[in-house]
């Protein structure tokens, strides 16, 4: 029978804090002009094109 080395717990190491941008702000920029676009571009009713719009 092999002896089975036991490993003890050691928290993980801290590694560099991350510079990036955060992602709740990269969401807001890439869906914010989506949505903007989408809402320009619909399709109009008939009633406001039959008044000239």
């Amino acid at each position: 029978m092999e002896a089975v080395a036991i490993h003890t717990y050691r928290p993980a190491t801290k590694g560099p804090e991350p510079s990036g941008t955060p992602l709740t702000v990269l969401m807001l920029v890439t869906t914010t002009p989506a949505v903007l676009a989408a809402a320009l571009l619909r399709p109009r009713s008939q009633s406001s094109a039959r008044r000239g719009r």
